[in-house]
């Protein structure tokens, strides 16, 4: 059987040369909100409450509302039989740039249905050694109880009225909320660099 090794007669090729350095391109802005309520936006505006319509994450209406009229909109959502948000998903917190946000994630089972609410408290009015402070759910939905909890916890948001505000996570008499941009990690024997360590 004769070797089959292709001839390589033709002369060596360049390189093609690198393409000139592309000029920046300018950061897309953010996307602009709905001017319009979105369902159940326009369901609380018929029955009184204000909220602002904001960027639908994945589809998903949000809109934010005051704390104040936090309570009102979900004894609404929940009850009305043309709405019934009848599922609390999760509670969370975000320590955004300007705001720390106390975000609900509700399910409607019988329409398939999501939103998002946020409730944001502006960084400006919290006193620095206070911690921002938003109504508990807890009294409509129990499962709101843990979920709050973590929240305080993580990312320092205070649920009012909460029947048992303590941290769930971390030790009780832990210094400082692991998820909040100002956190600093404790020096100590679990935290120093380790030789063997990756960090």
């Amino acid at each position: 059987m004769a070797d089959e090794t292709p001839k390589d007669d033709a002369a060596p090729k360049k390189a093609p040369a690198p393409a000139p350095a592309a000029a920046k391109k300018e950061e897309p802005a953010p996307p602009k909100p709905p001017s319009e309520p979105g369902q159940y936006g326009q369901f609380l505006k018929d029955h009184g409450v204000a909220s602002e319509r904001l960027f639908d994450s994945c589809g998903i209406e949000t809109i934010a509302l005051d704390g104040d009229q936090l309570h009102t909109a979900l004894r609404l959502l929940k009850n009305s039989s043309e709405i019934k948000l009848d599922l609390l998903l999760t509670v969370t917190g975000v320590d955004s740039t300007e705001t720390f946000d106390s975000v609900y994630h509700l399910w409607a089972y019988d329409h398939n249905n999501e939103l998002v609410i946020k409730v944001r408290v502006p960084k400006a009015g919290v006193a620095a050694d206070h911690l921002p402070c938003v109504p508990s759910i807890s009294n409509i939905w129990p499962a709101a109880n843990w979920h709050e909890r973590e929240t305080y916890d993580l990312v320092g948001i205070r649920y009012s009225a909460h029947p048992y505000p303590r941290r769930i996570l971390n030790p009780w008499d832990w210094d400082g909320h692991p998820l909040r941009k100002d956190y600093k990690q404790p020096v100590d024997g679990l935290n120093d660099k380790n030789p063997h360590s990756m960090r």
